[in-house]
């Protein structure tokens, strides 16, 4: 078999979307991506053809690794939204010529390294990343949340309201414990607005918190203020978006170290679905 390795410039989404799928048929969460959602991830996580690249036998793609450029508001770090290889085609060194070329784009456009996210029991996956120079940065839990009749209580003094995404402060060194991963940061929610609703807390004519939730119950941020917390604040919000996701609610890349955002989760009745290695490899 003979491959060639090529930018993703002009390649439809729809193609890339059934590779993504293929690629991931065998894995401990399969993929079943529609042409519309793979739109979605590509513009919540900063994918450009440019940087990302494809292995091809003839017409066929047999694997691919999806990237962003570098991004200023990541250190000029580049993301890797997806890396994979066909089934048919693994064994073959693919994902080592993918990463070869995604390195030297980016070592040419002076980028600083390279993240991704693994899941934990992938064990070939993560060996694999580690060859590449890849290093464990934290672990990253994801929750669904079924089930939500919570109750609509909300604290004395404070109101809750839907608000527009540009009212969310740039500041949020008073409100979040850990830096979110790519896909929950304020980029993903600003490429794509009308996918996300987001509900305010205030009090004292101040926003004391906030919850954000992606059209299919993502939840990219839940925040209280420090001086606000263990009042009810988090739980009147979580509730209120309840009530417009009644089935479900899921919180992806959850840092496993931040222990007021896991505390409140697993007193509400969250269960953990997998946990993920962020990984980084600098350069």
């Amino acid at each position: 078999m003979t491959f060639q390795i090529r930018p993703c410039l002009g390649i439809q989404h729809e193609r890339l979307a059934e590779a993504m799928n293929a690629a991931f048929s065998d894995y401990v969460v399969p993929l079943h991506l529609t042409d519309a959602q793979f739109h979605e991830i590509a513009c919540r996580r900063g994918f450009s053809e440019d940087h990302s690249f494809l292995a091809m036998e003839g017409d066929q793609i047999a694997g691919f690794w999806f990237s962003s450029k570098p991004e200023p508001k990541m250190g000029s770090r580049a993301y890797c939204l997806s890396a994979g290889v066909i089934p048919a085609y693994r064994r073959k060194g693919l994902l080592r010529r993918l990463f070869d070329a995604v390195l030297d784009k980016h070592n040419d456009d002076k980028g600083t390294g390279l993240q991704l996210e693994v899941i934990s029991t992938n064990e070939a996956a993560l060996r694999g990343y580690e060859s590449f120079g890849y290093e464990v940065v934290r672990d990253l839990n994801a929750y669904k949340l079924e089930n939500l009749p919570f109750s609509q209580d909300v604290p004395q003094g404070v109101d809750i309201r839907e608000i527009d995404l540009e009212r969310l402060p740039a500041d949020v060194s008073s409100f979040f414990d850990t830096d979110p991963t790519r896909q929950n940061q304020r980029s993903a929610m600003a490429a794509l607005p009308e996918t996300v609703r987001v509900f305010g807390a205030f009090a004292e004519g101040k926003l004391i918190g906030w919850q954000a939730a992606f059209s299919d119950g993502a939840i990219p941020e839940l925040a209280v203020h420090q001086d606000w917390r263990r009042r009810g604040v988090g739980s009147a919000l979580l509730a209120r978006v309840a009530t417009i996701h009644p089935e479900k609610l899921m919180f992806v890349n959850v840092d496993a170290g931040c222990c007021s955002v896991n505390g409140f989760l697993n007193a509400h009745g969250a269960d953990v679905l997998l946990v993920q290695h962020d990984m980084f490899r600098a350069v």
